[in-house]
């Protein structure tokens, strides 16, 4: 492989900030967003009780609700620091989105909770309530790529990297491994480390 790879633009929507400058800020300044899960309390016998929520995230406005049927918590995390990504990139509506030649490797822990939980109600209490068509694309752990793809409109491939905390550095190794001209000339790629988390980079080759 002879061809450069460049970050071309960076996302995030963290407990850290919503925005790359500030979560950069915000980590180079040392801060931390952990703090008691006081709502954990309920829990018996369990013994960690630190989280780092992000507070207030809405989804943009722009988001229709066709967009977004298919998306718990999770994705419309990643879907949107993905977006922050690409518009950091200058590619946000480029036509080379929707050229086949872009492609997606991102991953989550998991999907999102809320979605499980209705599955889980299934199972426990034999009961479909609650359960939709979209409710497995909702909870499945590799909803955030999923959905990244059919948001954006993108045809390249499709790497789903879920792999817990690991989800983000596989999720750069794969794109590495097959950014190979004339498979894919970008990738967006990172991980949602969390159901609270969630983080982008839109990574190119030196041509793009």
């Amino acid at each position: 492989m002879s061809k450069r790879v460049v970050v071309t633009g960076m996302g995030a929507v963290t407990a850290l900030g919503s925005d790359w400058n500030a979560f950069r800020h915000n980590i180079d300044s040392g801060k931390t967003a952990i703090s008691t899960m006081d709502n954990w309390n309920i829990y018996d016998d369990l013994n960690t009780k630190l989280g780092a929520p992000i507070s207030g995230f809405e989804p943009p406005k722009h988001y229709s609700r066709k967009q977004t049927r298919t998306m718990g918590r999770v994705a419309l995390m990643a879907t949107t620091a993905s977006e922050i990504a690409l518009q950091d990139s200058g590619l946000l509506g480029d036509p080379l989105l929707n050229s086949g030649r872009v492609g997606v490797a991102y991953g989550s822990s998991t999907g999102s909770t809320s979605a499980i939980m209705d599955f889980s109600n299934m199972l426990i209490n034999e009961s479909m309530k609650g359960i939709t068509g979209t409710t497995y694309i909702r909870m499945m752990s590799h909803t955030t790529p999923v959905n990244i793809g059919i948001f954006f409109g993108l045809k390249g491939r499709i790497i789903t990297t879920s792999s817990a905390c690991t989800s983000g550095s596989y999720g750069i190794g794969s794109q590495s491994d097959v950014q190979i001209p004339p498979l894919n000339k970008a990738w967006k790629t990172s991980s949602n480390v969390s159901r609270r988390c969630g983080r982008a980079m839109c990574i190119g080759s030196r041509y793009l």
